[in-house]
């Protein structure tokens, strides 16, 4: 039960730790409605089911014997946080260009409905970080010693978790005052994240890079 425990304290921090998955989330939940937002959150947890399902079942293995296989995920997941955060730079800028803001705000929001769901959940697979993540989390719960009961109980209770953690997360993000000031400055918002998605997309390509010197 501590272990649990201790996994479940130690996933709660990175949850909230800055990076894409978060910066989505506070970015719908001020700019869009609570009920599109829940959509990104299930969407997440589902890719959090897909990491934790191949951690238990010993993919980073696979891994670790195949490293191009991590390179492929990070190159293709670095391609759609950079799309995501190109059109995101690019329409903050165009925003910024324009007078009616809240024009800007309603055509924003309607390129955004495309799918909230699939968005969150491609979001969060673009991060093939999260297997490394998992894997060095579920350690403990992955040797030889450990019950099989564990696993059972993280694969189902580590997604429950992702879920709930971001929804009040994202009840706070949604407050009318926090809706107000993303009103006001949501364009040089919307610049910021871009930018950070990029940041993130080079990142992954950096670390992809760098592999084959390894």
């Amino acid at each position: 039960m501590s272990l649990l425990f201790t996994i479940c304290a130690l996933h709660f921090v990175a949850q909230l730790s800055p990076g894409p998955d978060v910066l989505l989330i506070a970015k719908s939940a001020a700019s869009t409605t609570r009920a599109n937002t829940l959509k990104i959150i299930a969407g997440i947890s589902v890719g959090i089911v897909v990491w934790v399902v191949l951690t238990l079942l010993g993919f980073t293995v696979l891994v670790e014997q195949f490293p191009w296989i991590q390179q492929v995920l990070m190159a293709v997941g670095g391609f759609f946080l950079a799309k995501m955060g190109w059109a995101m730079f690019s329409g903050g800028l165009k925003s910024l260009n324009q007078t009616a803001n809240l024009e800007d705000g309603q055509a924003l929001s309607q390129q955004k409905t495309e799918n909230y769901f699939l968005l969150g959940l491609f979001t969060n697979l673009a991060n093939p970080k999260t297997l490394i993540y998992f894997s060095s989390v579920f350690s403990l719960a992955l040797s030889s010693s450990a019950s099989s009961n564990l696993k059972a109980q993280l694969a189902v209770i580590i997604p429950i978790q992702t879920f709930i953690v971001f929804s009040l997360f994202m009840m706070i993000m949604s407050l009318p005052k926090i809706k107000a000031l993303y009103q006001r400055s949501g364009s040089y918002i919307d610049v910021v994240s871009g930018a950070l998605f990029l940041i993130f997309a080079i990142w992954l390509w950096f670390d992809a890079i760098r592999m084959f010197h390894l």
